[in-house]
């Protein structure tokens, strides 16, 4: 069994049509229900074996997270696209049965029915507990391990592109051979030379401006003691997305965010205020525990890189530091593209520290926004649950909105982890942190920037810049001789001599999206120069000096254009 659940301000449904033959017979229109804990529920083949078993572990833990989120409500919702092996509707609508009766006992449960399409709006609260997930099994024997299902199992290719639109980021990265993914590492993408390619450039970008803009690299461990998130204040507000681990004895967790292990680097020495505005950036790699079935592509994994950097200042420095940040995410942004909004996110229901110190943060973002007159929508409630936040809304070319960058103030690690600098005065002081982000996480970043660009990237970005096509096979040479030449410059280029028609190699090379292609026919053999054509236009160019196209190049690439 696989449950996601999610506290709500409300749900409200309404059955359609039957979508089964065991579905529940009802009697009922449309029905909401305010304040509750929704649980989207699958169940699975392999639950079949033990329904009881999976029942009581479901239920339990449905209790437990009701009484931490101090809810009395439960709504049972069916959700089969949570699991990619479903079982019978017969055993699901009997645990769902079965689910409910023991939840009643304590909890005022409700469901939706069971075996309809319906339509339905959800309202979920923002705080770090509004959505958890969990998987439940049968207890019992274990099977003998099966080499050849395992075999299988591993190799097989997780995408099921039968229901995507031509444009899903999916069918783009298996198209141009970017990515894969595999039941071996659900929500671990699998990064092949192309889809590397692009990842690289957008982290040279973002390497040269950050070091523009005064921010240090740094690297943090993976695996971390649990006491560091415990100290941190993850442990209690965000333990259940948390990979644990033991070694030697000692619990340990797979880091979900890269801020503890960065204030441990500032930690490490005294430091002045001459050091301040101290900007510390990572790439950081991150693990969150989510279920298989809430998982899409690039969209939502459960290993991503986020390009993360923390920020610690004076509090004379710190409008000057956001403004900065706001500034720098605006100039990346126009890099692609993309036009953002603004959104100011205050304090949620649990959190961390006094109000007081909550109102002075709050307070400090407004005044940045106030200030450089920029147009912001207050979200209430839904900050970290450590500070406050300012969003970046992108929208993208299909007109959809994305939450990329954040901005989030801190007062409350800096005091949990007893973080001091000397100041003019001698004394030691308090700095103040910021966390933020830009690209978010590179996962999901790319994925937008691949449907954003329909997978036509610039010649900067894309993975293969110039693809030389011979003409017939006693072109192979020539051509071979212009692509060598070109990589030799750094160039990622790719030669197709294989014995097929121009037409076709050209086809191919379109289907490709490559940003330019280069024929030599005998004409280019002959005059040393090269037939041009740029991905998406009908004809080429002819004559074209090889030093013209390099400069062109060269300059296309250089100002990421």
């Amino acid at each position: 069994m696989r449950i996601v659940a999610l506290h709500s301000n409300f749900i409200e449904f309404e059955p359609k049509k039957r979508a089964v033959e065991a579905a529940e017979d009802i009697r009922m229109a449309s029905k909401r229900i305010e304040g509750c804990l929704v649980v989207l529920t699958a169940i699975e083949k392999q639950d079949e074996q033990g329904i009881g078993s999976v029942v009581s572990q479901a239920a339990e833990s449905i209790r437990k997270i009701a009484l931490q989120l101090k809810v009395d409500k439960v709504v049972i919702y069916p959700w089969v696209h949570l699991t990619h092996d479903p079982s019978s509707p017969g055993s699901a609508k009997l645990a769902l049965s079965m689910l409910e009766d023991e939840l009643s006992g304590s909890l005022t449960t409700s469901h939706a029915p069971f075996g309809w399409y319906k339509a339905f709006t959800l309202s979920v609260k923002g705080h770090p507990l509004a959505e958890l997930s969990r998987q439940f099994s049968p207890k019992g024997k274990p099977k003998e391990f099966d080499y050849r299902k395992a075999l299988n199992s591993i190799t097989k290719a997780t995408l099921d592109s039968s229901k995507l639109k031509g444009n899903d980021h999916r069918i783009i990265g298996q198209n141009l051979d970017l990515f894969s993914f595999y039941n071996v590492a659900p929500g671990m993408v699998f990064w092949h030379p192309k889809g590397l390619a692009i990842w690289n450039e957008l982290v040279r970008y973002w390497r040269e401006e950050h070091r523009k803009a005064g921010y240090q690299e740094v690297s943090t461990p993976q695996v971390m003691d649990t006491l560091l998130w415990k100290v941190s204040g993850h442990w209690d507000h965000y333990r259940e997305n948390i990979f644990l681990t033991e070694y030697e004895g000692r619990k340990f967790a797979v880091k979900p965010m890269n801020c503890p292990g960065g204030i441990l680097i500032f930690k490490s020495r005294p430091r002045s205020y001459r050091e301040l505005p101290m900007r510390i950036s990572e790439l950081g790699v991150v693990h969150r525990l989510e279920l298989s079935g809430v998982l899409s592509g690039l969209f939502r994994v459960v290993k991503f890189t986020q390009d993360d950097a923390h920020i610690y200042c004076t509090e004379s420095q710190l409008e000057g530091e956001i403004a900065g940040v706001i500034a720098l995410t605006e100039k990346i942004y126009r890099k692609f593209g993309f036009e953002y909004s603004l959104e100011l996110s205050t304090r949620p229901e649990k959190a961390m520290g006094s109000k007081a110190l909550w109102d002075k943060a709050e307070s400090a973002l407004r005044n940045v926004l106030d200030k450089q007159k920029l147009p912001y929508k207050v979200n209430e409630g839904d900050g970290a649950f450590y500070g406050p936040k300012i969003d970046f809304h992108i929208t993208d070319s299909l007109g959809r909105s994305w939450q990329l960058g954040t901005i989030q103030l801190d007062f409350q690690m800096p005091e949990r982890f007893d973080i001091t600098y000397a100041g003019e005065d001698g004394k030691l002081h308090r700095p103040i942190m910021l966390h933020r982000a830009i690209y978010g996480s590179l996962e999901r970043f790319i994925g937008i920037l691949l449907e954003h660009w329909n997978g036509n990237l610039p010649p900067w970005l894309a993975p293969v810049q110039a693809k030389v096509l011979s003409f017939s096979g006693k072109n192979d040479a020539a051509a071979a001789s212009i692509s060598q030449k070109l990589f030799s410059m750094g160039y990622r280029t790719e030669l197709d001599t294989r014995p097929a028609t121009i037409q076709s190699k050209i086809r191919d090379a379109e289907m490709q999206k490559v940003p330019y292609i280069i024929v030599i026919g005998d004409k280019e053999e002959k005059s040393g120069t090269l037939a041009v054509r740029r991905h998406g236009e009908k004809k080429a160019r002819f004559g074209i000096s090889f030093s013209d196209f390099e400069a062109q190049l060269a300059r296309e690439v250089s100002e990421r254009v």
